[in-house]
């Protein structure tokens, strides 16, 4: 079994949508309902798209032009921040991610939320989000964060799953940015375009410097820097709110190592338990527990095919 951070927190706030999203949504099965469900999974909202949209926007330009020594301006980051924007845009009001084909990792990929089950998108929204987009760049671009990583790493690595065996099962992360350095460990960055949860964020950079520590060392990994990868403990690891300009650090002592590990024992426990063994996904699909709290199934991008039989009166009863 795979184990994320993420399919963990998806896990406690509903088994059900767990499920739905890590094995049930299946591009190649037989079943429509399970295909349905994996173009489900890739929704998301106006909120997380801007979001993710930085994400890209940093790891797609700034990375690559910085790791050839090259100088990155605010107006050209901006500029293709906007055509990016724009491209995703139109992809989304078109639906074109329910075209057969189309490859979840195109650059102007997106599937918006608030499309699909509402059939709009409210413009000041769209407008809020290209403003926080450009001020969460900006920000960047003006901390001292970006003279850190631009003239003082050796190497950067963008948006990397790092994976390792844990407890039976596959941990799999994938941290937004690692930053190696000729004369001291590795950074890892993580970017936030949100409201800050320390103690989610924690664990969150947690995992990602545990497993810098384990993985087997990616090819473009610079060889001199190996040896500075086995110590969870001396990684650096530096979440940065953008919105906010806020650069929050975290380091890892043994004892937290020791706490991360029992969580993903817990949390994976928990999750191959509700498996029953790896039973077939359409026949455990109906006996899985759902959310406690209604207003998590407002938010649900599963909501269509867990209301199945009942959409139309279940959706009827969410606008009123």
């Amino acid at each position: 079994m795979k184990w994320s951070i993420s399919a963990s927190n998806i896990f406690f706030q509903c088994p059900k949508k767990w499920y739905y999203e890590t094995v049930f949504a299946s591009s190649r099965a037989i079943n429509p309902q399970r295909k349905e469900a994996y173009l489900l999974k890739h929704l998301q909202s106006v909120y997380a798209w801007r979001g993710k949209l930085v994400d890209q926007v940093i790891s797609r330009f700034m990375v690559p032009r910085l790791n050839r020594h090259e100088k990155v301006g605010l107006d050209d980051l901006l500029n293709y921040a906007n055509i990016s924007l724009e491209e995703q845009l139109s992809f989304a009001k078109a639906q074109l991610y329910k075209s057969n084909g189309v490859k979840t990792n195109a650059h102007n990929y997106c599937a918006l939320f608030e499309l699909e089950y509402d059939g709009s998108l409210n413009e000041e929204c769209i407008q809020q989000a290209k403003e926080e987009v450009g001020s969460s760049l900006t920000n960047l671009m003006n901390s001292h964060i970006i003279n850190e990583i631009a003239e003082e790493s050796s190497h950067l690595v963008a948006q990397r799953t790092l994976q390792f065996q844990f407890a039976k099962v596959t941990v799999k992360c994938t941290p937004d940015l690692i930053a190696f350095f000729n004369d001291r460990p590795p950074k890892i960055f993580d970017w936030k375009v949100e409201t800050p949860k320390h103690k989610e964020h924690w664990l969150q950079l947690g995992i990602y410097g545990v497993a810098l520590s384990r993985v087997n060392p990616h090819k473009d990994f610079p060889a001199e820097q190996h040896k500075n990868l086995t110590d969870p403990t001396k990684i650096g690891l530096v979440e940065f709110q953008l919105l906010r300009n806020q650069e929050l650090k975290y380091s890892l002592t043994d004892d937290d190592v020791t706490d991360i590990e029992n969580y993903i024992f817990m949390s994976s426990t928990r999750m191959q338990q509700m498996t029953n063994g790896g039973a077939l996904p359409e026949l455990l699909i109906n006996i899985l527990p759902t959310a406690r709290f209604p207003e998590t199934c407002t938010r649900c991008k599963f909501r269509k095919i867990c209301w199945k039989e009942n959409y139309h009166d279940a959706t009827e009863r969410i606008h009123h």
